[in-house]
């Protein structure tokens, strides 16, 4: 894999562990409430990914990598899955 450059093409185009571990990043699935679909936990080792369990594969996809975008400043707003994002870095 060439050098990671965190840009929009290269969160929808590389493969998702690619992705995981360019970012530092682990998945944790969590029980659907039919509201969450996904969210970040930081701390200083690592960045855990928290994705509802009731997701498609490819909505689970596009979820942890729109999150993991937005994290890294990429511009989500016509992302191929509606994502609202709140929050932001402590």
């Amino acid at each position: 894999m060439s050098a990671f450059t965190f840009s929009r093409w290269e969160f929808l185009t590389e493969s998702l562990p690619a992705v995981l571990s360019e970012c530092g990043a682990v998945i944790e699935h969590v029980p659907d409430d039919g509201l969450f679909m996904g969210g970040i936990l930081a701390s200083e080792e690592t960045l855990t990914v928290r994705v509802s369990d009731g997701l498609e594969q490819l909505e689970h996809d596009l979820v942890v990598r729109g999150v993991l975008a937005a994290w890294h400043y990429v511009d989500i707003t016509d992302w191929p899955v509606v994502m609202h994002v709140q929050g932001g870095r402590a």
